[in-house]
């Protein structure tokens, strides 16, 4: 039986030939805008902290990947100082959500834009990948993240 974590990398490295950086970026951006909309309303279901928690650590995980691949050239990014995300209410939540979004485009572009200059390799599904195949795992983590949080809404009627 195949390893599924190998034959999801395969899937993306061969989307990685026929998909532009650039315009996943642009996705990307988008999807930003998207999320810091939902995060912006209510009401939320009861699980919604514990959501948020995870989606949270998990951008706070893909950061940590890229910040490896890069290294050195990761010491112009800003160290983020917050409260633990147990201690933190869903208004607290919902803000740092936002936060830890634009925190991880930042760091993919410092990990696009150093990857111009030398090569540079991020950790995602059990391998280093180029940036290439990393953005498009990015994109889908955020994606499935995304939803999780976006399932959390109550709807009004």
């Amino acid at each position: 039986m195949a390893d599924p974590e190998t034959t999801a990398l395969d899937a993306l490295r061969d989307e990685a030939q026929t998909t532009s950086t650039p315009d996943v970026r642009a996705h990307l951006g988008r999807m930003q805008g998207e999320h810091a909309a939902l995060l912006a309303t209510g009401p939320w279901k009861a699980g919604a902290e514990d959501t948020l928690r995870s989606a949270i650590g998990m951008e706070r995980k893909a950061q940590m990947e890229m910040r490896i691949g890069l290294g050195s050239d990761a010491d112009a990014l800003p160290i983020r100082k917050t409260k633990a995300l147990a201690d933190m209410t869903l208004d607290d939540l919902l803000a740092e959500a936002r936060e830890t979004r634009v925190m991880t485009l930042r760091v993919l572009d410092l990990l696009l834009d150093t990857a111009t200059r030398r090569p540079v390799r991020a950790w995602t599904l059990g391998e280093e990948v180029p940036p290439e195949v990393y953005i498009l795992s990015l994109r889908n983590r955020l994606e499935r993240l995304g939803q999780g949080v976006a399932g959390q809404r109550q709807h009004q009627g």
